[in-house]
């Protein structure tokens, strides 16, 4: 037996090795070889003379096999969520994921009271506050608040459409043809809380609930007007007006 010199706890039966290809030459009274431990590959400070009084491995620091470190790949999804039964590779990315499921929004804007489940998300809406567009289309210099925004407006320049439909409509954004598949499946996830009209899209719903409060924050810019709508939409069908035409 012997005891590894890093760490007292690990006693290691081993045995003598040949070495017929290795020179054991000695060096003011110690070998070429060196003493490492079978259990963790640590050198066994040890002096020579005692190489062949215990039974111990005697090799080359060139002839040591590495402890073999066990594979992890962080890709692998094993953290499911118990409502939808997704698969997520991290638990903090199913704890926020789960804020879909319970309402949670924990960030909050400080300007506007609006809230997000996602930190990044928050810092994203600020610009709309501060104005900061960090990402600029290198072809025309416009820019963006997203580097996700700056991407589709790429596809602009080069009509790239690179998401395609079973029906063979094809998309700029993954997003629009996400929400082009629930015209065939007949999907409608944005439910009203006020009467329970649903609706295929989020910002469909978000129209619709201004029926519910009364909102109208498109207003018209014309002196003495005062008219305002509840849709960008119905103020260009009012500025477009014949009244306002002539003004």
């Amino acid at each position: 037996m012997l005891t590894c010199q890093e760490d007292s706890n690990i006693i290691t039966p081993i045995k003598k090795l040949k070495h017929d290809d290795v020179s054991t030459e000695k060096v003011e009274g110690h070998s070429s070889f060196s003493l490492y431990c079978q259990q963790c590959s640590n050198l066994i400070t040890i002096p020579v003379s005692t190489i062949f009084t215990v039974p111990a491995i005697a090799v080359s620091p060139s002839e040591i096999t590495q402890p073999v470190t066990p594979e992890i790949n962080p890709h692998k999804k094993i953290y499911n969520c118990e409502e939808c039964g997704k698969l997520y590779s991290r638990p903090s990315t199913l704890k926020t994921h789960m804020r879909k499921h319970t309402g949670e929004k924990p960030y909050e804007c400080e300007i506007c009271m609006k809230a997000f489940t996602e930190k990044g998300n928050l810092k994203t809406h600020q610009r709309i506050h501060s104005g900061e567009k960090p990402f600029e289309c290198s072809i025309c210099n416009k820019k963006f608040t997203t580097q996700g925004h700056l991407t589709d407006h790429n596809r602009s320049h080069t009509n790239s459409r690179p998401f395609a439909c079973e029906c063979g409509a094809t998309f700029m954004r993954s997003s629009t043809l996400k929400i082009h598949k629930r015209r065939h499946t007949g999907e409608k996830p944005y439910i009203c809380d006020q009467c329970g009209k649903s609706f295929s899209e989020s910002g469909n719903l978000k129209t619709h609930i201004r029926i519910h409060t009364g909102e109208r924050p498109y207003k018209c810019s014309v002196e003495n007007c005062g008219k305002a709508f509840k849709t960008r939409g119905h103020l260009l069908d009012h500025m477009n007006t014949k009244q306002h035409k002539a003004d």
